[in-house]
Parts: C-alpha cells; structure tokens; sequence
C-alpha cells in the first residue's frame, strides 16, 4: 500500500473475497483494524501539522493541488 487509492482498493477486494467466501469474516476485521490504526497515524501527523502552522507532509494522501495552513484551516496554494 502506496497510497489511500491503494487502501481503498485493498478493502474492497477484502469485501469482495468475504462476499465469495474466500476469506474468513475474522480476517476481513483484522485487516479492517490494521487499516484503522494506519489512518490514525495519518490524522495525528495532519492534526499535528496544523497545530504547528507547518504544511502537511504525507505522500500516503496524493493531494492534487498542494495545501498550506491558514488560521487552522487549508487554502489552496496560489501558483506564483
């Protein structure tokens, strides 16, 4: 897993497999728990950055246009 696309992905063919009876339902939870505790990590490192005034720094959430922290929230960047 590169990027949330690749979660995304991963979770859907984890559904498709426990509708196809590929996997087991306890499997599906463990993955789902695992992916959980990932996307913790990622808001803890936005929450931090906000908090610090820093621009958020993830290349696991390809953002299309890049971001910057004003007053708490995000803006688009102007392209100058």
């Amino acid at each position: 897993m590169k990027n949330m696309n690749d979660i995304r992905q991963m979770l859907c063919e984890e559904i498709d497999s426990l509708r196809e009876k590929k996997t087991t339902p306890a499997s599906v939870n463990a993955i789902v728990n695992a992916t959980g505790k990932i996307l913790s990590t990622i808001k803890l490192e936005l929450e931090y950055a906000k908090l610090a005034g820093k621009e958020p720094v993830n290349d696991f959430i390809q953002l299309t246009d890049k971001v910057q922290l004003q007053n708490g929230e995000r803006s688009p960047k102007s392209k100058s």
